[in-house]
């Protein structure tokens, strides 16, 4: 039996749960990682809520074995949970993260659903910190100061390839598709795990 290697932790978007990323969970666990497909309510809370209170519990209960290292895959707003956990916290076995579409920028829907209040109470308060102005939690958040790299979908748009970057990655891939599925293209799988293993696409 070869030994296990390191951890994943896989981060759905917003409105979709750990079901959208089975897919990649499969690959990347068949591969020999210790993959954490975590499931978060998205709807119910803020992302500084949803950080502190699911990934840090999720981290501590069960990368318990500190001489591996943690490594991110994110879509969406899972970035965006992860960004915001890394500028509260410190991991010292910190691996490397790929964030698939994810609005680094913001979101122009999130702009467009933000303007009902009906829209907003029905989505919860993570929404409006999707939007794409100043004022939103995403453009509080610090640049990139790990191994990041970010596939973006060049049909994307809820989240532009544009609004997907961010100041410090190491490497940017786009591929033709669009936001909800990019997860389960092959050509995302293929280059996930790459990123994974050498730090590049």
């Amino acid at each position: 039996m070869k030994p296990q290697k390191d951890y994943i932790i896989l981060l759905h978007g917003f409105l979709r749960t750990s079901a959208s990323m089975k897919k990649l969970e499969k690959h990347l666990s068949k591969k020999g990682y210790k993959v954490i497909n975590l499931n978060y309510p998205s709807k119910k809370h803020n992302i500084a809520d949803l950080s502190q209170n699911f990934l840090a519990q999720a981290i501590k209960k069960n990368c318990t074995d500190k001489s591996k290292r943690i490594h991110f895959v994110t879509h969406s707003m899972g970035g965006i949970l992860v960004r915001y956990f890394l500028a509260k916290n410190k991991l010292k076995n910190l691996g490397r993260i790929v964030m698939l579409a994810p609005p680094n920028k913001g979101s122009k829907l999130a702009d467009i659903l933000s303007k009902s209040k009906l829209t907003k109470r029905i989505l919860g308060p993570a929404l409006k910190e999707l939007k794409t102005d100043n004022k939103s939690l995403i453009q509080s958040l610090p640049p990139a100061n790990y191994e990041l790299g970010i596939i973006a979908g060049k049909f994307d748009a809820k989240v532009p390839p544009k609004n997907s970057k961010l100041k410090g990655m190491k490497d940017f891939l786009t591929i033709p598709c669009t936001h909800a599925f990019i997860m389960n293209k092959p050509k995302t799988i293929t280059a996930t795990k790459d990123f994974i293993e050498t730090g590049k696409f």
